[in-house]
């Protein structure tokens, strides 16, 4: 096949905009993986703590997460969700851009403030909760009630600290929230140290929950806000509720079985929120573009974060499946523990690379403001797919945990699959006029005066904007 010299130039020109595209995405990403790397730690330092307590207080954690999981963090993972795409797009899309955006952060904290008292009420009661769990160790039960208590004191601060955060990403300022997160690490470990290590000042168990908590126009825009963030808060429930499932089946196969469901799904939260970090970034690369009216740019950016996540994923994956003794004697001494945790070891090498991949598509989806649709899929995927198969695996075959990490990895692959189907079939012409309808009331193109992201990011120009 012939390449006349047009055609050499404009491939050269695609393969320049696409290493630019990456060099740049590579700036942004970088800082926010290291803030994921030192988030997970300082859940890695609680875990471990309590871990070398006893698996009874590792127990109590997961019952207490449990609570957490499916009522308070998929509110926070609501705002920061809706924020994302309002805040992104706002900011290179609003005609008035500064005004909007902080209007957005204003809002959304007001939103918590309204819904807080309820969720102070069922995590200071949590017995209509507990007394589900009808086989579930009295002592567990109170290690779990110890570490709600200190959850409320924790939870307002990281909320307030999400939405913070979601206004600065929005304007590409990815450092402050490596900031935040090293000055929580920190606050953990000399916390834990004075609270849990140091035999003359350790609290034993609640010194750990409490080294946590050392460590962290108005009608329109509340609709907005609720349209965007209720199906991120499904999401969250979707991902987070099932493992939460999970975990209230394990309750009915004793305490040991408990603690090992603690150390997996601690140890899934941990190495996935890295992926987390790089869907915030890719959801307001996405946001940016799309409110620059660069569909193009926006196509290219998700391309890009996709091979950057895949390529970054794969050696901790290899590390799980080489060293899954090592793995499992970091977390626990409990040798009882350490046997459940090896074979489902690579069960959950397989959550964590789909999870990743997960995270980037749903950051593009929220990019363009398609929450709903993320929600939907992750629904289908959890709770039609994966939840009668972990059923059928624990129950009626009697595989037991392994079985419910079998499920769980078949509904991730059957998430990320779907949702990158999406994410390749999306029109991203017509994403920009929803994005203009959003912002601005119209639902066409408009003249912007000026990108403010003009200056640092190689796809907000003139240049290469195409419509």
């Amino acid at each position: 096949m012939q390449y006349s010299h047009d055609d050499i130039e404009e491939e050269a020109r695609q393969n320049h905009i696409y290493l630019d595209e990456a060099k740049y995405q590579a700036t942004k990403a970088l800082p926010m993986t290291i803030a994921g790397i030192l988030r997970s730690w300082t859940s890695v330092l609680e875990l471990r703590a309590i871990g070398h307590i006893g698996s009874k207080e590792l127990a109590g954690r997961s019952l207490a997460l449990l609570v957490v999981n499916l009522t308070g963090y998929p509110f926070m993972y609501g705002l920061g969700g809706a924020l994302e795409s309002l805040c992104s797009q706002a900011f290179t899309g609003a005609r008035d851009v500064h005004r909007k955006t902080g209007v957005y952060v204003q809002h959304s904290l007001w939103v918590f403030l309204a819904s807080y008292g309820f969720l102070l009420l069922l995590w200071l009661n949590p017995d209509v909760v507990f007394r589900l769990l009808a086989k579930t160790d009295p002592e567990v039960v109170a290690n779990a009630k110890i570490y709600l208590w200190f959850e409320c004191l924790y939870f307002p601060c990281i909320v307030v600290q999400t939405c913070l955060k979601r206004f600065l990403l929005a304007q590409g300022l990815m450092r402050p929230t490596v900031y935040f997160e090293a000055a929580g690490l920190a606050a953990m470990y000399v916390s834990l140290h004075v609270f849990v290590w140091n035999p003359s000042t350790s609290l034993g168990y609640p010194g750990v929950p409490l080294a946590s908590t050392m460590a962290a126009n108005w009608v329109d825009n509340v609709r907005l806000i609720t349209q965007l963030g209720v199906p991120c808060a499904v999401s969250g429930v979707a991902s987070y509720g099932f493992a939460d499932l999970a975990t209230i089946a394990v309750t009915m196969l004793g305490t040991e079985a408990l603690a090992i469901q603690a150390v997996l799904n601690s140890a899934k939260s941990a190495l996935t929120r890295t992926g987390s970090y790089v869907g915030m970034v890719i959801s307001n690369r996405v946001g940016n573009l799309l409110g620059a009216q660069n569909p193009f740019g926006a196509d290219l950016s998700s391309h890009v974060c996709l091979s950057m996540v895949l390529a970054m994923t794969m050696p901790f994956v290899l590390a799980m499946l080489l060293f899954r003794r090592a793995i499992a004697e970091f977390f626990t001494t409990d040798e009882a523990v350490i046997s459940g945790l090896i074979p489902t070891i690579p069960l959950l090498a397989v959550v964590v690379l789909f999870d990743m991949l997960s995270n980037v598509l749903t950051g593009v989806l929220r990019g363009q403001g398609r929450q709903g649709a993320a929600a939907v899929i992750r629904v289908i995927a959890l709770y039609l797919v994966a939840v009668p198969l972990a059923y059928t695996l624990c129950f009626p075959l009697h595989i037991g945990l392994y079985g419910l990490w079998v499920s769980l990895a078949v509904g991730f692959v059957t998430a990320a699959l779907a949702e990158w189907f999406l994410v390749w079939q999306s029109d991203w012409h017509a994403e920009v006029l929803r994005c203009m309808d959003r912002i601005n009331g119209l639902n066409k193109v408009v003249d912007l005066v000026g990108s403010p992201l003009q200056e640092d990011s190689p796809l907000i120009s003139s240049s290469v904007t195409v419509y």
